[in-house]
Formats: structure tokens, C-alpha cells, sequence
């Protein structure tokens, strides 16, 4: 019974995220403790503590008299986030390149497979690309992540959050998720040559691509709206 509350503050927690990282709630939205405690049918305790906890997270704003708002990603917020990720990504490439084991690297490449997979056997379905969508975004946080080095994965995780949140809101990580997938199957070839240059080349790219279209200055023609 004791590890029942903190299991709810958690659940509340998780979903509250959830809806954010998932568009329901959308950036620059005003919304209420009232309405979240019924949105997410929960106490107001525990939604308080989602509400504090997700503050220091930098993915909503309190406000005394206005209420509660999801970040907005204004261009400068947008850019600071990329530059960040390049800073961050590019040096764990090279040294991911240079240390992973070549049964690692085909490991990272079965799950871009099976993603694709999954994308062309239900290209339409919503919760099929949301669900590719968080193998997209483990992808990045597991080469982050294979440096081994705690503090660098948790701001990494902070801000790929804010990221996350900033990119649903403009449609483009659900609408370019095979052409990702393609382009995280680019940089593992280029890993398995032991080639650092090029992966991390081919990273910056990716990422690249991914800050114009969530800038909005780079359009997506082509691609079929899910």
C-alpha cells in the first residue's frame, strides 16, 4: 500500500507527458489545474506534482493569474535546441564509430528495419507512426546513451523533450518517419566502415533537415499526410 501513491503520482505524471509529447496538448496553450485534473481524471495533488515536475523540465511555463502553458517554440528556442543536439550527437557518433561492436550496430539497424517494416504494412495508422516515432527519437538516445556517461544522457533526454514537443506541433516527425528511418540506416553504414567522418557527416545532416522542417523553411513535398 505504501508504493500505491507514488505510483499514481507517476502514472499522472506519465500522462500528462504523454499528451504533450503527443500533441494533444499544443505549445503555447493555456490550460487550468481544474482541466487537467479532468483531462487526466486524477486528484489535484498529483497532477500538482506533474505540474512541478514538468516545469523544471522546461516543457510548461505556471503562471500566478494566467494559468499553466505548454512551451512555445519560437525559432531562437528551436535553434538553441538543435545547435545543442549537434553538440552532443555529433561527438557521440564518432565515438560510438570507433567502440561499438559490429553485432551493436546491426542490433540499432534491425530496430530502423523493423520500423520501416511496420511503416509500410500501415502507413495510414496514427498510432503506428506514433509508435515508430518513439523508436525514432531511442535511435538518438541510445547513441547518446552508449557513452556511458549519466549526465550527458539526462540533459540530452531534457532537451530532446522540448524538441519532441516542439516538432508534433508542426506534424513533420509523422510525416518524414520513413525518410528518417532511411537516413538513421545511412549513418549506421557509415558506422559499420568505421567511417566517423562520414557518420557524423551523415548525423548533421539529419539533423539538419530535421531543424528546417520544424522552422517551417523547409517544405515537405511529397509526403503523404498519415
Amino acid at each position: 500500500m505504501t508504493n500505491q501513491p507514488k505510483m499514481m503520482r507517476m502514472d499522472v505524471y506519465d500522462q500528462l507527458k504523454a499528451r504533450l509529447l503527443t500533441g494533444e496538448l499544443r505549445t503555447g496553450q493555456f490550460v487550468s489545474q481544474r482541466e487537467l485534473t479532468e483531462l487526466l481524471g486524477a486528484t489535484l495533488n498529483p497532477v500538482r506534482e506533474a505540474i512541478r515536475k514538468l516545469e523544471v523540465e522546461g516543457l510548461i511555463n505556471v503562471y500566478a493569474q494566467k494559468g499553466i502553458q505548454v512551451i512555445e517554440g519560437g525559432p531562437k528556442a528551436i535553434n538553441d535546441a538543435y545547435d545543442y543536439r549537434l553538440l552532443l550527437e555529433l561527438n557521440a557518433v564518432r565515438q560510438f564509430t570507433a567502440m561499438a561492436e559490429d553485432s551493436t550496430i546491426d542490433a540499432f539497424g534491425q530496430r530502423v528495419r523493423q520500423s520501416l517494416e511496420m511503416l509500410e504494412r500501415q502507413p495510414q495508422s496514427r498510432d503506428v507512426r506514433l509508435q515508430v516515432l518513439d523508436s525514432d527519437y531511442q535511435f538518438h538516445k541510445d547513441l547518446l546513451d552508449f557513452q556511458g556517461n549519466g549526465i550527458i544522457s539526462k540533459h540530452y533526454s531534457l532537451n530532446a523533450a522540448r524538441l519532441r514537443l516542439f516538432r508534433i506541433n508542426t506534424g513533420e516527425p509523422l510525416l518524414r518517419l520513413d525518410v528518417a528511418a532511411r537516413e538513421h540506416l545511412e549513418i549506421l553504414d557509415a558506422c559499420r566502415s568505421r567511417d566517423a567522418d562520414a557518420a557524423a557527416r551523415n548525423l548533421a545532416r539529419h539533423i539538419e533537415i530535421s531543424r528546417e522542417h520544424t522552422l517551417g523553411i523547409r517544405p515537405m513535398a511529397g509526403m503523404a499526410r498519415p
